[in-house]
């Protein structure tokens, strides 16, 4: 069954067809420039409504419900026909192979009234690259640079039918999602390109932007370049630098240089020292035999020596001394009892006889002859001694002045002594000195022979500064302003058309106005500083922003003759008109296939009126341009709502794939289990 009315200037759905693999086929015919409702109980494929389409229309990802027997074996073939003015396109694609979830394959045809094909005609004849480009040049979709590149030393993405499909779409999860206004906004991977895909549709031409963001990325990447060479040579020359600083170091220790260099000084200071020449006479080795030094040295131990042997004479002439006062002494006591011999007689004949008692002795006395010897002896003897005395005292007394004499000179000697090493240790280090910067030297002339100089890089921080000047200026003109110019006066119309509709839904903020926000990619009713749309509370809310804000960009499109396909698909939006998700679920799966009350469910009748009176609205006003598809498990006792069923609600084994089919399947999978 085909429905023709007038045909609208936008691309939107004619029908899909579905290929089993005996090549029967289910069409299920859409009415353009209308509301088309689809309604029916849970699980019968309403929802695959929209994985078709983005299937067919060059996606390769597989997304469809893949329940038990329902797009598992059963359908060979997925097919769509799209018109737009007086063209017809038919694309088919067969699901992935195996367990793919993806394919790139597809059958395509053009002309003005396509003739289903048969499944043997069905032939992979194209890919789903060029079915976007194809679309795409049927939308007028120009080339363009509307995307920002994916990343860096990438060129700016093409806008393309791809990209139409953020303002197409509303899944079930989507619908009234507080957090998400557009379709796949959680996919990371096309998420970032929404806004350049609004900014594209709404009219703002950014490829002179992008053409000029890709000369100063260019720019960047030539600046890149000579910093990186400007770093390296700062760091050789830095590297250098501390190489002189090192050795200049050396050469202060060594008393070559004093004072502060500068760095541009180092190496002309450094190539200066290389003329440096030891002084004549002074810092050579001197031998130390025959020296001052050593020959007062020696002078020095020989008056110790002297010193010494003059005590010990001094101590011998003393020590004389004394022992003959003691025989003086000794020999004084002699003569003393000696005199006594005078009292006796001088005769002999008494020799035997005690001169006390005249008692005959044992052993005869001396005789008083041979002790008047004695004393005469003693007495010369002491005399001698006494004689003696004066020329002792004054040899005494003569080593002790020659000793005094030897102390002073060895005083004096060791002064000099003192006096000549302090030189020589000054000498030492005059060596010492003159060795460490002969040593500085060698070094600095080793390192000058083995240096290679670093390029002078005062040119190419010229070229750096020109080139910083240089992408400056460009980032300055890179019309970015100009670009949100023309978006905030698309959205200013868009914001005209939402505030007024707002009422019809009877929003919570309505009288406010409500604005689509190209930055959060949301709905926000202006109040103060604006309540978002996750902040408005309530999913009727939420359904309202997005029935707002995607009908009012469709108007925009269609009014100022954009590249946008005519089409919206909502996946049942009225389960937030039900109290609970329970009532819903007793609603949808209490269908028979009459008209069933929303009431009796406890939801809110008036608001679903609301609905879908609104969606009637605005497609009649746009009428025959804007097509909206709803997938719906309400089915109202309205004539416009029932009208604007596609076929009769898919209950009682009615669905998107056929009974049949199903049937015939699970037989077939019985027979080969058996």
């Amino acid at each position: 069954m085909y429905y023709y009315y007038m045909r609208p200037k936008t691309m939107q759905v004619h029908s899909i067809v579905l290929y089993n693999h005996a090549g029967e086929t289910r069409i299920l015919p859409f009415k353009l420039g209308q509301v088309n409702i689809i309604t029916g109980e849970s699980e019968t494929g309403k929802s695959s409504i929209i994985n078709i389409l983005d299937y067919c229309t060059g996606r390769s990802k597989f997304t469809m419900f893949e329940a038990e027997g329902v797009n598992i074996g059963v359908v060979a073939w997925y097919a769509v026909i799209l018109q737009m003015g007086d063209t017809q396109v038919f694309i088919a694609k067969p699901p992935p192979r195996g367990n793919m979830d993806s394919q790139r394959q597809a059958h395509f045809e053009k002309g003005t009234v396509i003739t289903l094909p048969t499944i043997e005609q069905l032939k992979l004849t194209t890919n789903d690259e060029a079915i976007d480009a194809e679309l795409s040049n049927l939308l007028g979709i120009a080339p363009n640079k509307a995307l920002s590149p994916s990343g860096k030393g990438q060129d700016p993405a093409q806008a393309s039918m791809q990209h139409t499909k953020f303002f197409l779409f509303q899944n079930q999860n989507l619908v009234s999602n507080l957090e998400q206004l557009f379709w796949r906004q959680n996919d990371g991977a096309v998420s970032r390109h929404i806004r350049d895909a609004l900014f594209f549709f709404l009219g703002a031409d950014q490829d002179e932007r992008w053409a000029k963001e890709k000369t100063i990325e260019h720019y960047k990447k030539g600046l890149l370049k000579l910093e990186n060479r400007n770093r390296i040579l700062e760091l050789r020359q830095s590297g250098q630098n501390q190489g002189m600083r090192t050795l200049l170091l050396q050469a202060q220790q060594a008393g070559l240089v004093a004072g502060e260099v500068p760095d541009e000084q180092l190496l002309s200071t450094l190539r200066g020292l290389l003329a440096w020449q030891p002084v004549a006479g002074e810092g050579n080795s001197v031998a130390l035999n025959n020296s001052p030094l050593e020959q007062i040295r020696l002078q020095a131990q020989n008056l110790n020596r002297d010193f010494r042997d003059k005590l010990r004479e001094i101590e011998e002439a003393e020590e004389y001394r004394r022992q003959a006062e003691g025989f003086s002494s000794a020999v004084g006591q002699h003569v003393d009892r000696l005199q006594a011999v005078h009292v006796f007689d001088q005769e002999a004949a008494h020799a035997e006889q005690c001169p006390l008692c005249d008692s005959r002795l044992e052993t005869p006395t001396p005789s008083v002859a041979a002790l008047t010897t004695s004393l005469t002896r003693m007495q010369a003897n002491m005399t001698g001694v006494q004689r003696e005395r004066p020329q002792l005292e004054q040899y005494i007394t003569q080593l002790r002045n020659q000793l005094e004499d030897i102390r002073e000179a060895r005083r004096t000697s060791e002064d000099q002594l003192s006096l000549l090493r302090r030189e020589q240790a000054d000498g030492a280090r005059l060596h010492d000195l003159e060795l460490r910067a002969a040593r500085a030297v060698g070094r600095i002339e080793a390192y000058l022979d083995s240096l290679e100089l670093v390029d002078d890089n005062s040119e190419l921080k010229q070229r750096i500064e020109k080139g910083r000047k240089l992408i400056e200026d460009l980032e300055a003109d890179l019309g970015t302003e100009d670009v949100i110019d023309v978006v905030e006066s698309s959205l200013s119309i868009i914001t005209g058309y939402m505030s007024a509709w707002a009422d019809d839904l009877k929003m919570r903020y309505a009288g406010l106005p409500h604005r689509l926000d190209y930055r959060r990619l949301t709905v926000v009713a202006s109040q103060g500083r604006g309540i978002a749309m996750d902040k408005m509370g309530g999913g009727s809310n939420a359904l309202g922003c997005h029935l707002l804000s995607l009908v009012a960009l469709h108007r925009f499109f269609i009014k100022y003759n954009r590249p946008v396909p005519g089409l919206i698909v909502f996946d049942q939006p009225s389960q937030v008109y039900f109290p609970s998700e329970d009532s819903y679920k007793a609603y949808r799966t209490g269908l028979d296939g009459t008209i069933k009350d929303v009431r009796t469910a406890g939801g809110d009748e008036a608001a679903v009126q609301r609905l879908f009176a609104y969606l009637f609205l605005r497609v009649r006003e746009l009428s025959p341009n804007l097509q909206i598809i709803v997938t719906e498990h309400a089915n109202l006792n309205t004539p416009e709502y029932q009208q604007a069923l596609v076929e009769e609600p898919w209950v009682g084994g009615r669905g998107l794939i056929p009974a049949e089919w199903l049937n015939a399947w699970r037989q077939k999978a019985a027979e080969e289990a058996e």
